[in-house]
């Protein structure tokens, strides 16, 4: 018998700390949670709190002798020993046959034992809801241990969390931890899950949510100190939920503090690219002098350059943003070569605005030729003509007047040209340089109905005439 008591025992502890665990992403609706108040209003880290815990333990009355497995329920849970001992319990055999028993034959050691039973095969089939009440039934008896008290209570906790039941779980959470002085790392995280799972749930005011978060943000402090403390790994996870609560709580600058940490200690590409937006974030924040701004934008373009040499930005997407980067940033040439590779594997699309984002990388970089083909390409793809009109002043810097006023023509046919007037002064240049001058005449005249441009189209159609007498006059001279 004795050896039966011991093994009960092990058996109970084993269930209660197996096959539980916890769900962050349930978030039902709830009107009221219980948080630090079921504690002493002192940090849940600090000395005080410990002493508070020690002193409750202390405190707790003394218990009576239990007793022992008698014969008779010694064959029937001897019986459902030896089936979950086997390879392959059958545990609705173990359910049958402690629910044939007459349990109010039994005395409070052998009622504690077959709950412990019932409790382990509900749980390994999948029945969690009556196992739930197994352990809960254990918990009404006063003549359970309070090491067996305090396991049960933190495991109830932890299924009424996964449940959903977030006023439930809280509530023999805390009663749990007012009993412990020095609770596990993994423990303490699961306090600040709970606090953070009812921070983001549906149904509480902004000062619940705030108040939860808070919390959460002290015990997972909490948990990083302790782990450093006893020379254990912190978690990626714990930043990761520190990095989340405080985005919630707005406040950028830790925010960003815990998203360096992720992307230096743990480099993923999500990290990266959060990171990255995190310092155009900070970049474009009021109050900033234009170096500090100025760094930030500096940093966000070599977080995401990062991933670029790793290869690890896929879409086309992602490589038109690093284009747009790069070409705020003067590096026109990295903007064009990374774009364009990206249209010619097929990951970004030839529409407007990647042709003309190229064409802008290639003119930047003063390689107007190269500029051109991309450009005719958005000018077609343009809903107005104002691209045409862009492609005619590349066509001027390369000589290329004849070009020029055609693609000034295909400008204004489209319609939507910002500065006619002007487009129009542009034109007659050009054909003054092809030396035609009625079509630079009537090009100015042209400009000259809007009166933005009268005086300096009227200014120009004289000159027009005096260009095209001394050009007639040096070829009489010449003949």
């Amino acid at each position: 018998m004795n050896n039966f008591k011991k093994l009960s025992k092990t058996l109970l502890v084993a269930t209660a700390l197996s096959g539980v665990s916890i769900m962050t992403s349930v978030t039902p609706e709830l009107s009221k949670v219980m948080g630090s108040e079921a504690m002493a209003q002192v940090a849940f880290a600090s000395p005080e709190r410990a002493a508070q815990a020690t002193a409750a333990r202390a405190a707790r009355p003394k218990l009576r002798s239990t007793y022992g497995i008698g014969e008779r329920a010694g064959k029937f849970l001897t019986k459902v020993q030896e089936i979950t001992a086997e390879e392959e319990p059958n545990y609705q055999e173990v359910i049958d046959i402690l629910s044939d028993q007459r349990m109010d034959r039994l005395n409070p050691a052998e009622t504690l034992a077959v709950h412990q039973y019932l409790a382990a095969a509900y749980s390994n089939i999948g029945r969690m809801d009556l196992a739930l009440e197994r352990y809960q039934t254990i918990l009404a008896m006063d003549t359970i241990s309070y090491t067996m008290r305090d396991q049960l209570t933190f495991v109830v906790g932890q299924i009424e969390f996964s449940n959903g039941n977030y006023n439930d779980a809280i509530s023999y959470f805390y009663e749990w931890l007012q009993y412990q002085p020095d609770p596990s790392l993994s423990q303490i995280v699961i306090f600040a899950n709970v606090h953070y799972s009812i921070g983001i749930a549906d149904g509480i005011s902004a000062a619940e949510k705030e108040k939860n978060f808070r919390s959460a943000i002290e015990f997972l402090n909490w948990a990083i100190d302790k782990a450093k403390a006893e020379g254990k790994p912190d978690k990626e996870e714990w930043y990761g939920i520190l990095r989340a609560v405080h985005n919630s709580l707005e406040e950028m600058d830790k925010t960003l503090e815990y998203t360096e940490l992720l992307a230096s200690r743990w480099p993923k590409k999500d990290y990266w690219t959060q990171l990255s937006g995190l310092y155009a974030q900070k970049a474009s924040e009021a109050g900033l002098s234009e170096a500090e701004a100025i760094n930030y934008e500096k940093k966000q373009m070599a977080a995401f350059e990062l991933l670029l040499r790793q290869d690890l930005l896929e879409s086309g997407r992602e490589l038109e943003t690093m284009s747009q980067l790069y070409l705020y940033h003067e590096s026109p040439y990295q903007a064009a070569k990374t774009l364009n590779s990206s249209i010619e594997s097929g990951k970004s699309e030839k529409n407007y605005k990647n042709m003309n984002l190229l064409s802008m990388a290639y003119m930047n970089g003063k390689d107007f030729e190269d500029s051109v083909e991309p450009l005719i390409a958005a000018a077609e793809l343009s809903d107005d003509g104002n691209a045409y009109i862009q492609l005619a002043n590349i066509y001027l810097n390369l000589d290329k007047y004849e070009e020029a006023t055609n693609a000034i023509d295909k400008g204004i046919a489209k319609g939507g040209v910002r500065r006619e007037d002007q487009t129009r002064l542009l034109q007659g240049q050009a054909y003054l340089s092809l030396e035609q001058f009625d079509k630079a005449r009537e090009s100015f005249r042209e400009a000259a109905r809007d009166d933005r441009s009268r005086t300096n189209a009227n200014n120009l159609l004289r000159y027009t005439d005096n260009e095209e007498k001394r050009i007639n006059d040096i070829k009489e001279y010449l003949s």
